[in-house]
This record gives C-alpha cells, structure tokens and sequence, in this order.
C-alpha cells in the first residue's frame, strides 16, 4: 500500500467517502462510508415493536425490542397495569391506596420444643396447634425493621387437652394491665393474640380466647 504523504481536513461527510482498510486475508480495499453503514446496519440491527409514547421497552429476543402497553412512565408516574411479583422488600415514602382488598396471608409456626416462635420478619400473621403437653410457649422475633407492625397470631388446641397448660408469655410481650393471661384450655378452641409492635422490647398484646 503507497504511502499517506498528505490528508486534508473534511468535516463535510458523504456516503460516498471512501476509507482505507483491509478483509479478512489482509488485503488493502478501500470502502465507501455508506458501505460501511449498511454493514453495521444490517448486521447489528434492534428491532422495535409497539412503539409508543411513554411505553417502556422489554427485549422479546436477542435483538427484538418491545413497547410494553401494560407499563408506561411519563416522567412522574409510573403505571402498571396488571398483576405484579416482590421477591424483596418494597420502600414506600407516601400514602399507599389500596382500591380493592389487601389480601394478607397466614404463616404456620413450626414448633421446637415445647416453644412457638413466631418471626414477625417473615409475615404479619401466625397460626399453630399446640400439643397436648405442659408449657406449651409463645415467643416472638422481633427486629427494629418490626416496629409499627401488627398482627395476629391464631392459636388451635388439640383434640385431646389433659396434660395442655400454657406457659406465661414472655415480658416484652405486654398486656392489659399488665395482667397474666388464663389460656384457655378447653379442647378443640381457638385463641387469638392481637399485637403491635412498639419496640424491639415492647409488644402490645390482647388475648380474646373460647373461639369455637
């Protein structure tokens, strides 16, 4: 290839500019700007579909592109229109409007020991049967990320009550008056524990028993 003895500024491009390079077995050619763009043009296009203002953009294949209709942000608002899955925690600063029901699900407590331990990080509502046995125990796990939550922790007795007496509730875990609370022992009744939670020592709760 003859040496580049001297070059001109040009600021004025057209597709009809031609460049110096080499193919793939190293021979010089020269190629038109044009050229060029219709290469890369052709060879790593992004198709888009459904394209509409506002509509956020989702692949649908390796090099395809679509307006989503069901999820569109105007700047300020974003609308999303249809069911929606949360695998981690979701940060509200605000109100939130709920316009149909809040749906609230109930976590069963596994027991260990005589002890039942509900852990208000994984739901806001608990239920157990407790066994036919003494100090049967209710305890809770309580974070700061807890405080300001409530909820209700649904207690089952056994078909068969003989030997079943409840164990006194732990001391963060406070009640009218401070007063003790006589578990109903009667077989096959449910008990509910309402509470709030005001600190990571301090638990409101109110026991309403002799459901049937």
């Amino acid at each position: 290839m003859a040496k580049i003895s001297s070059y001109v500024s040009d600021t004025a491009l057209t597709t009809g500019d031609k460049v110096l390079g080499t193919d793939v077995s190293g021979v010089t050619r020269n190629y038109t700007l044009g050229q060029l763009g219709t290469f890369v043009q052709d060879s790593y296009t992004l198709d888009l579909s459904n394209g509409v203002n506002n509509r956020l953009i989702t692949s649908t294949d390796a090099d395809s592109l679509s307006g989503e209709a069901n999820l569109t942000f105007d700047g300020s608002t974003l609308i999303l229109t249809g069911d929606q899955t949360a695998s981690g925690d979701v940060d509200v600063t605000g109100s939130v409007k709920v316009v149909q029901n809040l749906r609230r699900t109930v976590t069963t407590v596994t027991v260990s020991g005589s002890t039942y331990t509900c852990d208000l990080s994984l739901n806001d509502n608990f239920k157990f049967t407790v066994a036919n046995a003494a100090s049967q125990t209710i305890a809770l796990t309580v974070a700061t990320e807890n405080i300001g939550q409530s909820g209700n922790i649904i207690i089952t007795n056994p078909s068969s009550v003989g030997s079943l007496a409840f164990a006194a509730l732990p001391a963060y875990m406070k009640t009218p008056s401070g007063a003790t609370v006589n578990f109903d022992t009667t077989a096959n009744k449910i008990a509910v524990i309402s509470y709030i939670v005001l600190a990571t020592d301090t638990v409101l709760v109110n026991y309403i028993g002799d459901f049937s």
